[in-house]
């Protein structure tokens, strides 16, 4: 049975992690290379649903895929409809729906082209495949800093976390790696770019919001309870107020097409 690692993180994702991965999935969504009004579009690796708001704005009819129960059921009844599945083994018939949207879910795969080859299986002739990951080349001193001051306050990074991060987040951390990925899962035409992304994080508060929101903090920051994780993330703050300055990640976005034949 696979583990649920982002069990107990809907709130934390929905509330602080949102403030980094919001502005880069509606980034993402805009490189479409057609317009998605009328269309359906799949959303593998919805999580708590940071994608349903850009794709509603484009018109865009959204279902939502994530191996984890627990992210599905944050806000459901407002929510497009969702299914909990393995993005490499898709509960759907081929070319069942106009367009995918795979935000920050291929860089958890040590087997990425298998997922990106479902993605355009159930998606028809002609329409589009749109994701993220984390390049390679992303750097932050302060977010550095952060981690470190999180260890002295007691935090212990999990062993699928670490080796989340050397196993299978390198895979597609450059446009090239990105791109080949893409054609070997019979994508064409495929574009790829990275870019430094401003997310509009500024302040030591939105930091500690963004990093203690992911999946790898959660364990810890629900153990302390309310009050002390109110204690702790103040602390962290103040350790990287001096040291703070906006947080501008690096992105490899890709857009990439079914072939019409």
């Amino acid at each position: 049975m696979t583990v649920d690692h982002y069990a107990g993180v809907a709130r934390g994702w929905a509330e602080g992690a949102t403030l980094v991965y919001g502005p880069i999935v509606r980034m993402l969504v805009a490189t479409s290379p057609h317009a998605l009004a009328g269309r359906v579009v799949l959303d593998l690796g919805s999580g708590t649903g940071i994608a349903d708001g850009p794709l509603a704005e484009a018109g865009a009819t959204s279902l939502a895929v994530d191996l984890s129960a627990d992210m599905l059921r944050w806000n459901a009844p407002a929510r497009p409809a969702g299914v909990v599945a393995d993005v490499r083994r898709l509960p759907l018939s081929d070319r069942r729906v106009d367009d995918v949207v795979a935000a920050f879910v291929f860089n958890h795969l040590t087997d990425p082209e298998r997922a990106l080859a479902e993605a355009a299986r159930v998606t028809r002739r002609g329409g589009a495949v749109l994701a993220c990951v984390y390049a390679n080349s992303s750097r932050s001193a302060v977010r550095d800093a952060l981690d470190d001051a999180a260890r002295e306050h007691g935090w212990v990074v999990p062993d699928w976390y670490v080796a989340l991060k050397e196993q299978a987040t390198p895979i597609l951390g450059t446009v090239a790696d990105m791109a080949a990925a893409a054609v070997a899962a019979g994508l064409h035409p495929v574009a790829t770019e990275e870019r430094a992304v401003d997310v509009g994080v500024t302040t030591a508060e939105q930091m500690v919001g963004y990093r203690l929101g992911q999946a790898q903090f959660a364990g810890w920051v629900n153990a302390m309870g309310a009050v002390r994780a109110r204690e702790v993330k103040a602390a962290l703050a103040d350790r990287i107020r001096l040291v703070m300055e906006p947080f501008r990640p690096a992105v490899v976005f890709l857009a990439s097409l079914v072939p019409a034949a």
